[in-house]
């Protein structure tokens, strides 16, 4: 079934971040122009590598977009390894048809005066749907965008014609329902049937890197993502890196297919290895097996908000509260859950822009933007230090996890004195063989009246086991005495200790 020339799709809206109510269509898919390799009679033998200099100007100004996009889809299948030895500024902006899907066999690698300039908004830079064997080695990336905090861009840019339309996020929806879509039907083989490639939202689709569906075997290693220094908290990247679940290639796609492992895949065999953030809202979102995040650095992050610091989390609070990991796990996504993921070597040096997004009275509060939230199958987290205000980590349902080696401090005052520095929010099923050992959390808020931490009342829950968990507040006037967390359920051994620098009144 070919889509170039059909018309958008009406889809089924599913999303782990934000619903929507319906999407405005005006205008079919012009499709990004795709580099063609002229046969010959005896092709050449294979370079090594080549220089991104052969496509593109090179000058960091000259909107680079097309060319690098074409050197992309000539570096794929293992061609040659394509060098970035340039500055390369990559317009996105919020044109649809811009964003670089990057195929099978591809090794892009960084050296010398290498860098990526991109200004995404809305819509992701770099675009990886159900391919293997890809290789970014030790990019630079700097963020020259900005996300509105409304969501508004009056429509979309579709291969740089303007499609008008009313309303926030349109440049998001068309990705999804036009580009990504369309895309994975022309190169992927997925005949789909009223029905698009699965929608989670503008936070993600503010990524610059999408990752999507049966992806795997990607090396990502030496990377540096970074806003300018002089960037205000409104000009930060919205996200690094989106993973989501995804159609497997080569089927017919219906309403009537479910979300389980027999039809779609999260990314796989994926390793991020020495990656520096710089400038942020949210580090990694989304879902993933077999996974390894070594030797990450993160410095300063914060919340969307406006050019004057207002409309914190956005107009409406609708990007979701930001991160620096949020890998998150629902039950019923069978064979799609977090699974056999590492996390070590983490310093989140939590150097704060912006204020929080919720005050005392807010109602529904949704700010919550700690360090780390995480759940899944045989999880591990160890050696992570944290120094963000807004918390060390949301703990979320889970069976065989282990969270260890933890050094960070909190600012309860920051978070208005709404949430704890570790929180077991999650409902059914609960948390199941949960070890949390070796964890230092200081809040460093002049008085402290929440506890530092909470517990957790699902009654299906088995063998949580806190240990060494050493909790200091410089004073306390919260209601109550401080004591360790409770959790229903069964096989539990928990050991807090508390320290306060001064007695409460």
């Amino acid at each position: 079934m070919n889509l170039t020339n059909q018309k958008a799709l009406p889809c089924r809206v599913r999303s782990t971040l934000l619903r929507r109510s319906s999407v405005t269509h005006a205008a079919p898919l012009l499709l990004a122009v795709c580099a063609c390799v002229a046969a010959q009679s005896a092709p050449p033998e294979r370079a090594v590598s080549r220089s991104i200099r052969e496509w593109v100007v090179c000058d960091g100004k000259t909107d680079d977009a097309l060319g690098t996009a074409t050197a992309f889809a000539a570096a794929k299948d293992g061609a040659f390894v394509l060098t970035v030895d340039c500055p390369v500024f990559i317009h996105v902006g919020s044109d649809i048809a811009r964003p670089i899907f990057v195929d099978n066999g591809t090794t892009v690698a960084f050296k010398g005066d290498g860098l990526f300039i991109t200004d995404n908004v809305l819509v992701p830079a770099f675009v990886i749907a159900n391919s293997s064997g890809i290789r970014f080695l030790d990019w630079r990336v700097k963020y020259a965008g900005s996300i509105p905090a409304d969501g508004t861009t009056g429509g979309y840019y579709n291969n740089g014609v303007f499609i008008r339309q009313s309303g926030p996020f349109r440049p998001a929806y068309n990705f999804n329902d036009r580009t990504l879509t369309f895309w994975l039907a022309a190169h992927r083989g997925i005949r789909f049937y009223d029905v698009c490639s699965p929608w989670y939202g503008p936070t993600n689709t503010s990524a610059i890197f999408f990752f999507i569906g049966n992806t795997s075997d990607v090396v990502v290693s030496g990377m540096r993502l970074f806003a300018p220094h002089e960037a205000k908290g409104s000009d930060f990247i919205g996200m690094a890196f989106s993973l989501h679940f995804g159609y497997n290639s080569g089927q017919n796609v219906t309403r009537a297919i479910p979300f389980t492992s027999a039809h779609l895949s999260v990314p796989h065999n994926i390793q991020f290895k020495d990656i520096d953030l710089d400038g942020y809202y949210m580090g990694w979102q989304g879902q993933i097996q077999n996974a390894e995040f070594e030797h990450i650095r993160a410095h300063r992050y914060g919340d969307l908000e406006d050019a004057n610091g207002g409309n914190v989390g956005g107009v409406g609070k609708w990007f979701a509260p930001p991160h620096l990991f949020y890998l998150n796990f629902d039950p019923s996504w069978a064979g799609l859950e977090i699974r056999n993921v590492r996390i070590s070597d983490v310093i989140d040096f939590g150097a704060r822009v912006g204020t929080a997004r919720d005050r005392a009275g807010d109602q529904p509060l949704s700010g919550y933007a700690n360090s780390l939230k995480i759940g899944g199958y045989d999880v591990v987290v160890d050696h992570y230090t944290s120094n963000r205000p807004d918390g060390l980590v949301d703990v979320l349902s889970c069976d065989n996890m282990t969270i260890s080696n933890v050094d960070a401090t909190y600012d309860s005052s920051f978070l208005n004195n709404l949430f704890p520095g570790i929180r077991f929010p999650s409902g059914p099923p609960g948390y199941k063989h949960l070890t949390i050992e070796n964890v230092t959390l200081v809040d460093k808020a002049a008085v402290s009246r929440i506890p530092p931490i909470d517990g957790n009342s699902v009654e299906s829950n088995a063998e949580i086991i806190l240990k060494n968990v050493r909790l200091t507040v410089n004073r306390w006037e919260g209601a109550g005495e401080l004591s360790a967390p409770r959790f229903a359920g069964a096989g539990h051994k928990v050991e807090v200790e508390y320290a306060a620098h001064a007695e409460a009144k």
